[in-house]
This record gives structure tokens, C-alpha cells and sequence, in this order.
């Protein structure tokens, strides 16, 4: 994931609102659970962490979602539990039980925090965009379980509206080459949920492989149909 401090400046207005935290060192190595830190400094970072997480979440709607710069703890137990978060407390408690996030601020990934409202995501309306050269080149289906009636007729608008959102975004991103995650809300406006990376480890989903000649315009990529069989059919083992 690319960080989201990278691109939010430039593309706030597509996506949540968004709040950064700042972390000192002790206390990215509290969350860490780095060995050398005193539990003198481990309250103080317990109590930086969760006052500036309850002053985010005071200033956002609702529930929030909380996450280091450039993962979410989406291997939380907590998350599993439930991914919203009300109190400064369980977003300590969540980003601690965090492997991802751990691994993170111990390679020195990040040094922020990212507080947003939370917002539960129907999967079949989120899609992956692949830019090349800042051009939009191809659009997946992120959600792969089966194909879904509802998008046979609404192909062109899809692709459409996309490439609409690529003008907009494209002077914008953080690097020429990059895949980017968005929503299709209710209302017809489109939200950025994340940036990844150019190539693996990043999924192409239903562009398959990475290995293409991305000059070309590809389009959009859906699960088609399930395939069906009529006349008399014989099957022998």
C-alpha cells in the first residue's frame, strides 16, 4: 500500500476525510512493542497515541477506522471483531495487535497514523484501476467469487465513469505507475480506498499477469457469466 500522507493532499477531495498522527519515536516503538522501550515511555506513548486518536475521532462522523500510514490492522482480532472504532483506547488496542502493523513501523515504513470515518464497503462495488504513465489502461472486478448480473448492462458506464475520475486524479498520483482501489457509492460518486504498488506483490486480479503490453488500452475486466450447456450431453468416466 502506498501511503496514503503521499497522495492525500493532492486527492483529499476523492476520498474519506481523512486525519494524520504524527508518531514520535517512542512511540512507534511502544506500538511496536519494541524491547528496549521503559514502561515509563510506554504510558507516555499510550497516552499520546490515545489522545490524539480521540481528538481524530471527536473531529469525523460516526465510527472511524484507524491505520498505520501504509497498512490497515486487518489482522487484528479486534478487526475481526468489528472494524469501527469509537474511543482512543481500542485504537491503541487494535493497531497493537497489529503483525502488519508492527512489521511496519519496525522497518521504518511509516512514522503516521491515519484516522477515517468508517464506512462499510459493499466488495462488489469496489474495482481496481491500473495506471501507466498516468494514463488509465485497465479496470478488474476486485470482488472474484462469481460473476454479477448487475454489471452486464452498466460495462460502459463503469469504464466510463473511471476514466472521468482518471483525468481528474491522474496529474495527482505519487508515482507514474500504479493500481488504485476505489468504491462505487450509492450515489454515483467514486471514492479512492487505497493505492498499491506497481507489479507484485500487488494482485492484478483479472488482468491475470503483470507481463502485458500496458501501452495499450485493456478496459474493463469482469467475471463473465457462467457457462451454459444445452442439447444432450454425454459424460463418461
Amino acid at each position: 500500500m502506498i501511503p496514503v500522507s503521499s497522495w492525500y493532499n493532492g486527492l483529499g477531495r476523492f476520498t474519506f476525510p481523512t486525519v494524520f498522527i504524527g508518531l514520535a519515536e517512542h512511540e512507534k516503538k511502544a506500538l511496536a512493542q519494541a524491547p528496549d522501550l521503559s514502561p515509563k515511555e510506554e504510558q507516555k506513548a499510550f497516552e499520546g497515541i490515545v489522545g490524539a486518536a480521540r481528538n481524530a475521532i471527536r473531529s469525523l462522523p460516526g465510527g472511524c477506522f484507524v491505520g498505520a500510514d501504509v497498512c490497515a490492522p486487518t489482522d487484528s482480532p479486534l478487526f475481526a471483531d468489528s472494524p469501527s472504532i469509537i474511543t482512543g483506547e481500542r485504537a491503541w488496542e487494535m493497531l497493537r495487535s497489529s503483525n502488519k502493523v508492527r512489521a511496519a513501523l519496525n522497518q521504518n515504513l511509516t512514522s503516521r497514523l491515519y484516522v477515517r470515518p468508517y464506512r462499510h464497503i459493499n466488495t462488489i462495488r469496489e474495482f481496481r484501476l491500473f495506471f501507466y504513465q498516468r494514463e488509465l489502461k485497465a479496470m478488474s472486478q476486485m470482488n472474484l467469487q462469481r460473476h454479477f448480473a448487475r454489471f452486464d448492462k452498466k460495462h460502459d458506464y463503469l469504464w466510463n465513469e473511471a476514466q472521468k475520475l482518471a483525468v481528474n486524479i491522474g496529474p495527482w498520483l505519487p508515482r507514474d505507475n500504479l493500481a488504485v482501489d476505489i468504491y462505487f457509492c450509492a450515489n454515483g460518486d467514486i471514492l479512492i480506498i487505497d493505492m498499491n504498488q506497481w507489479g507484485e506483490p500487488t494482485d492484478p486480479l483479472l488482468l491475470r499477469t503483470w507481463d502485458r503490453e500496458w501501452r495499450e488500452i485493456i478496459g474493463l475486466k469482469l467475471i463473465p457469466p457462467p457457462m451454459k450447456m444445452r442439447g444432450n450431453i454425454s459424460i463418461s468416466f
